[in-house]
């Protein structure tokens, strides 16, 4: 079986040699096609000699960045194979503007070099580059000696970005950054041409990336209803990684777009050659963005070649490093025509922080995607269950696991007989696992990947501890909550909205680890006190899931274009 026919994946080329990439794994075939995908659109009727690599799992793919057209990267240590493909993208009739020299050089070279990485990297924890020099070296230190130091010294360093959160931000003016003055002065805007006679009807979506998280399932789960809407999903995602949901079902049948930054001189600003011929070869009915920046710099540009198209971001989180995706989707809101949100904070902060019109702003709850409004029970302790305080989410920084196991040494030291489950996988996985150890808790918090249903570790809790720096309104809120298990959290991002403030803690490193093992403690031996806690919790979780979902307003919203 050819690479082509093992694919269920548009193909904007064709291979001259039909053998090629037959020994690849349905993940690399999807990141290597996609790639090919992006060259295809960028180099209109060309033949491509192509190149690929395999690298290490320090090594990142490299699919459409600048260094695929120059091949000047580190990741091109090991060459598989060379190939050729011939594009099948129509060209377009249009004088080039002088602004368009780097572009234009970039793509007349006829070589691209495409690392792809293979499988074997899923196997290890992402890489993430240690920072240097003398600082880098002391953060380092602290960070795997002290963790909650770590976390309490850099939130100080935040603090400089706190107005941003509370002061609206002006929106963007994109044709005055072309005038004199103007951060792109020099250049030009050239608005898309009209789409070919008979283009398949599309709709671009931009995500994040393909790793596992809250935001991506809903992401996914959009990609899902363009699909049953008739629309070709076009997913683009702009966040280097290994990609390893890149295999999901919700993504067959679209045609995928894996971004590596930094793509800089390959995309004029004003002309933008990609999305120009993503115009030209789709016939594009609407635009929905998933914390992608790329997607965000480029709206207003997409708004000026189609008036009127939809255009729809979905946003879940304020960042307190300075307001993050929603700040951006204020910065670009001249050009949205609706912003939807997840909880009713973010969406004040929407409109009475950033002055969005109300009527622009939905707010429609995730619960749909993996918890219904449906009755629940409270699972009560069983006799002669040891209480368990469980942990799902993600290694990663925001997640803050570290607080997590500070929260159970100070338990454990206070006496209490207790056991724990440390649920999830990400680039801190052995991080978290040293400090595990280092702290004497191996025998007490037992680990597990996402490889165990989240639902086992739920039957198991009589407590869900959320630790996190920064949320939005997490989904495991959610699903313990309606699998019956009361929830504890810092007090971060929508948490509010449905946990009491009894149960809510400072979001600071060691003030949350201190105030996590205070609320965890009445509760190990207070049944009613538990149960009391559940029953508030699932009260505003009813009247949240009450409103309209997420799912069955976008499912509307993608029907009516």
């Amino acid at each position: 079986m050819t690479l082509l026919q093992a694919l269920d994946q548009p193909a904007l080329f064709r291979f001259l040699d039909p053998q090629t990439g037959s020994e690849m794994t349905e993940r690399e075939r999807r990141l290597l096609v996609g790639a090919l995908n992006f060259h295809a659109l960028m180099a209109p009727q060309q033949t491509l000699r192509i190149h690929r690599y395999d690298g290490t799992v320090e090594t990142l793919p490299r699919l459409t960045d600048d260094t695929t057209f120059t091949g000047l990267s580190r990741s091109n240590r090991r060459r598989i194979e060379s190939f050729d493909i011939v594009s099948t993208v129509e060209i377009e009739e249009r004088a080039s503007e002088t602004t368009e020299a780097k572009a234009n050089a970039l793509v007349a070279s006829r070589a691209r070099h495409i690392h792809v990485s293979s499988d074997a990297v899923l196997e290890s924890d992402p890489y993430r580059p240690p920072r240097r020099g003398l600082i880098g070296g002391l953060a380092r230190q602290v960070k795997s000696r002290a963790p909650l130091l770590y976390d309490d010294a850099r939130d100080l360093s935040l603090l400089r970005f706190r107005r941003r959160m509370t002061t609206a931000i002006e929106p963007r003016d994109y044709e005055r950054e072309f005038r004199e003055g103007g951060a792109h002065e020099d250049d030009v805007i050239v608005q898309a041409g009209p789409a070919a006679e008979g283009a398949p009807k599309a709709v671009i979506i931009g995500l994040h990336w393909f790793e596992l998280g809250g935001a991506e399932l809903w992401a996914f789960e959009t990609v899902r209803l363009v699909r049953e809407a008739g629309f070709l999903p076009i997913v683009l995602t702009n966040r280097d990684s290994h990609q390893p949901w890149v295999t999901r079902a919700e993504l067959d049948g679209a045609l995928l777009i894996p971004f590596s930054e930094p793509t800089v001189d390959s995309q004029t600003p004003g002309v933008e050659p990609l999305l120009r011929a993503i115009l030209r070869t789709f016939d594009v009915k609407g635009v929905v963005i998933h914390h992608n920046q790329w997607l965000y710099d480029r709206v207003a540009w997409i708004a000026a070649s189609r008036p009127g198209i939809p255009i729809v971001d979905s946003t879940h989180i304020v960042e307190y490093t300075g307001g993050g995706y929603p700040l951006s989707s204020a910065i670009a809101s001249k050009s949205m025509t609706t912003h939807h949100v997840i909880s009713p904070s973010l969406a004040n902060w929407m409109t009475e922080v950033q002055n969005i019109p109300a009527e622009r702003v939905v707010m429609a709850p995730l619960g749909g995607l993996t918890v219904k409004p449906k009755d629940a029970e409270f699972q009560r302790r069983r006799e002669g269950d040891v209480f368990t305080a469980a942990f799902v989410g993600r290694m990663a920084r925001q997640k803050a696991p570290e607080v997590f196991i500070a929260m159970a040494r100070r338990l454990k030291r206070q006496g209490f007989t207790l056991r724990f489950i440390l649920h999830g996988d990400g680039e801190l996985s052995g991080w978290v696992d040293d400090i595990i150890a280092a702290e004497g808790l191996t025998a007490d918090i037992i680990r597990r990947t996402s490889g165990t249903p989240v639902s086992q570790t739920l039957d198991e809790a009589h407590v869900l501890v959320v630790s996190s720096h920064n949320e939005g309104l997490t989904l495991t809120t959610l699903e313990a909550i309606a699998h019956g298990v009361p929830v504890i959290s810092t007090d971060v991002g929508a948490q509010g909205d449905i946990i009491p403030p009894s149960a809510l803690v400072p979001r600071y490193a060691r003030l949350a680890a201190r105030g996590l093992a205070a609320a965890v403690a009445p509760l190990i031996s207070d049944e009613s006190a538990r149960e009391a806690l559940w029953r508030k919790e699932r009260k505003a979780e009813k009247k949240l899931l009450s409103k309209q979902s997420a799912s069955s307003w976008f499912e509307e919203e993608v029907s009516s274009w």
